[in-house]
């Protein structure tokens, strides 16, 4: 299961953590692969074709977040582009790494 957040009001919180006010934005979120078929990198070309959607909708950037201790998730935000920001508490408690692609 793979998820395109694309409402900004949604993402409005998440905006602001990542400094992106003043742009569009969406999220890779709610990636899912049955535990069986991890490691086929289903992930990987799910999130390709997220990306390249967002391109074509013509969004500013695109954001993920994962926990820091979530490897396989950082490592393949990073294999389709991603950066680094920074690790944060979000507003709900959790620790998150923030990664973001600038789209145009």
């Amino acid at each position: 299961m793979a998820q395109l957040y694309v409402s900004q009001d949604m993402l409005a919180d998440f905006k602001k953590e990542f400094g992106l006010m003043d742009y569009t934005v969406c999220e890779l979120g709610g990636n899912l692969v049955l535990p069986k078929y991890r490691g086929n990198g289903i992930t990987t070309k799910l999130q390709t074709m997220e990306l390249e959607l967002a391109k074509e909708l013509g969004f500013d950037y695109i954001i993920s977040m994962a926990h820091p201790d979530n490897i396989g998730s950082l490592k393949t935000l990073e294999k389709i582009g991603l950066h680094f920001v920074k690790e944060t508490r979000l507003s709900n408690g959790f620790l998150r790494s923030l990664y973001m692609l600038k789209l145009k």
